[in-house]
């Protein structure tokens, strides 16, 4: 097999450590104290070993997990969800390939014209976020006049501060939005290639398309374009560019009549707008270390990881001990 990366594949220091993203005013930067350091990429195996060095004055405990996600969606009880099913299995979810999304981006629109197609590319323009914007109509509820988008270009971008602004689809489908119009607005949610969907328990496992480590999330299952491979076996480069928008249960609506911040909702692909009532990012079952104390001037190694494609080693602390992961890459085959 031919070794894609070895060495130090990834670094991590909690509450030192920084990620970005498109709603901090650059160069505004957010310690985290939690993240998923490494991502193993398409086709490959990763075998490595993760060093722990504490050395801040006091014992602190760490937690590490292999995910295969960058957020846990925990639906709400089923009494609180629209139709109160009896079961989460009355919410469709397909999840685990290139081709399953889900999403909460909500437009709320009027005056439309033509027909909407689902998975085509919708435009329009917001000077305030770099003007052209764009993402993919996922969902259409005509009925309530509501247009649901993944793959936005901009996470604000539905955040007109002023005026009327129209959405234009590639087949010439148009609608509006904005003061001139009551009721319309729309959300800063997310979306994102769903890995999993857990219909005994009704939690979905998400794969944030504003999520990046040695991965572009925004290009995953593109293996030619989601990895940031270094020939030169740069790790500064590969693992220091850091973004990420955490889900959270609730998201901003802007409106002209005034910004809210409802319940976050993500949409069935039967139509169900189900509400979240909590999110995480690793579950007690993908623990492998957990409330494991590490003492001051001590050093912890956990041995024998191997990740296989699109699994992540996720790392927690309340202090500013570091991890460090050592292993190689190699050229993994595809199942057959």
């Amino acid at each position: 097999m031919a070794v894609k990366q070895n060495g130090v594949l990834a670094t991590f220091t909690p509450t030192t450590s920084k990620y970005t993203n498109q709603e901090v005013a650059a160069p505004g930067t957010i310690a985290a104290t939690a993240w998923n350091m490494y991502t193993c990429p398409l086709s490959t195996l990763m075998s490595g070993k993760l060093i722990v060095s504490n050395n801040t004055g006091g014992a602190l405990n760490i937690d590490v997990g292999i995910v295969e996600q960058t957020d846990i969606i925990q639906l709400d009880a089923l009494a609180s969800q629209p139709g109160t099913p009896s079961s989460y299995g009355a919410f469709s979810f397909p999840s685990g390939t290139s081709s399953n999304y889900t999403t909460s981006v909500v437009l709320d629109y009027t005056n439309l014209s033509g027909t909407f197609v689902l998975g085509e590319v919708i435009s329009w323009t917001n000077s305030t976020y770099g003007g052209a914007q764009t993402a993919i109509l996922h969902y259409h509820d005509t009925s309530n006049s509501r247009l649901w988008l993944r793959n936005m270009s901009h996470p604000l971008g539905l955040n007109s501060p002023s005026g009327d602004t129209t959405f234009t689809g590639a087949g010439g489908a148009t609608c509006q939005a904005g003061s001139s119009f009551a009721g319309t607005g729309g959300t800063a949610g997310w979306s994102g290639n769903l890995r999993f969907y857990d219909s005994l328990n009704g939690t979905l496992y998400l794969q944030s398309r504003e999520f990046r480590n040695n991965i572009d999330y925004a290009y995953l299952y593109a293996n030619d374009n989601n990895e940031n491979r270094e020939r030169s076996n740069n790790n500064l480069n590969r693992s220091l560019g850091r973004v990420w928008r955490p889900v959270t249960t609730t998201q901003t609506r802007y409106a002209a009549a005034g910004n809210t911040t409802p319940a976050t909702e993500f949409i069935s692909g039967n139509g169900i707008e189900v509400l979240v009532s909590s999110v995480s990012q690793c579950s007690a079952e993908q623990f492998i270390v957990q409330d494991k104390s590490v003492a001051d001037n001590d050093i912890f190694e956990l041995n024998g990881i191997v990740l296989g494609s699109y699994q992540s080693l996720y790392v927690k602390s309340t202090g500013a001990l570091t991890f460090t992961l050592v292993g190689f890459e190699e050229v993994a085959q595809s199942l057959s």
